[in-house]
């Protein structure tokens, strides 16, 4: 909902609450040819609608099944950052992830991102040297037991240091069978 709101979906006029985006100049406003998302599924008609309307560039997994990742990821830079030459802000909502990889999320939804797709977009965002900014969302512990909740925050974790360059063949880092049985490696 916050990048609606810097995209100015819904107006102001509709949420008065709002209001202080539109009057404050610092704020500053997303462009909907600055967003892509990828990994949709269980999309409703009026989201379907405000991306169709709006020109946001999204990927559902259809496409990620149909092209593989990396052409969607390639697709995906080229739609917002065509020259590679302005910083990039990564949001992963960890609910794009399939939920036998994160089940401790607000909107599991079979079907999604599998662990190496997560990981591979996390990889090639590293790669382009253009990382800003970096979110991971969408991890709630608090709704599955203290094991699935173990497993999101340790994929949740295992992305982020993939985004940040870390490969993962560095020894260091933890498998993702590991990470589910708990074993930490050096």
């Amino acid at each position: 909902m916050p990048a609606a709101f810097l995209l100015g979906l819904p107006s102001t006029e509709t949420v008065p609450e709002f209001a202080w985006l539109t009057q404050s100049k610092t704020i500053p406003k997303l462009h909907t040819n600055s967003i892509v998302f990828i990994g949709l599924r269980d999309v409703d008609p009026g989201e379907k609608k405000i991306l169709k309307e709006n020109g946001i560039t999204a990927f559902g997994m259809h496409e990620v099944d149909k092209y593989g990742i990396g052409e969607v990821v390639e697709r995906a830079l080229d739609a917002v950052n065509p020259h590679r030459d302005r910083p990039i802000h990564l949001t992963f909502d960890v609910d794009a992830l399939d939920p036998s990889v994160a089940p401790s999320t607000g909107t599991p939804v079979r079907g999604g991102l599998t662990f190496r797709e997560g990981h591979y977009i996390c990889e090639a965002i590293a790669e382009t040297g253009l990382l800003a900014a970096l979110d991971l969302v969408e991890v709630n512990p608090s709704l599955n037991d203290e094991f699935d909740a173990q497993q999101t925050v340790s994929v949740g974790c295992s992305l982020v240091r993939s985004a940040l360059g870390r490969s993962s063949s560095d020894k260091r880092e933890q498998s993702y069978s590991e990470s589910i049985a708990g074993e930490t490696l050096l």
